[in-house]
């Protein structure tokens, strides 16, 4: 049972790394095109971004990161209201991280800061969604 436990939460783990990449990839990309190409808020970009690459990012968690979770379920607007409130915790982490560093530290592109927070974040975005937003649902 143990070993079981171990295998799957390296092995969701691994799918959350690969998703949250292409997540993050696309978080970042628009971040970087309107905050350091165009000059536009940081604060606001940060929001953006981390919306479109959510959308994404469920979309991708629910069909193949806890796809043996969610068998026999559908995608819900419920389920995505869920990730949404659980992402948003993560995106506070991300905006207090990213505010941190551009108050202390003069970096010379802000999308490192920007990955910084995307980083604290995923930790609890894991957390939130394998144990609150993709499991299954007991009737």
């Amino acid at each position: 049972m143990i070993n079981k436990s171990i295998y799957i939460l390296k092995h969701s783990f691994f799918k959350f790394a690969i998703v949250g990449f292409l997540g993050t990839l696309t978080n970042l990309t628009i971040f970087y095109i309107f905050v350091d190409v165009f000059s536009l808020w940081a604060n606001v970009f940060a929001v953006v971004s981390f919306l479109v690459a959510g959308a994404q990012n469920y979309f991708f968690h629910h069909k193949w990161t806890f796809r043996k979770t969610m068998e026999g379920e559908s995608l819900s607007f419920f389920g995505y209201i869920k990730f949404i409130v659980t992402t948003l915790f993560g995106l506070a982490i991300n905006l207090v991280v990213l505010n941190l560093i551009l108050h202390f530290f003069n970096v010379p592109y802000k999308v490192i800061a920007q990955g910084c927070g995307v980083a604290f974040g995923t930790v609890f975005n894991y957390l939130g969604s394998r144990h609150f937003v993709f499991k299954k649902t007991k009737y």
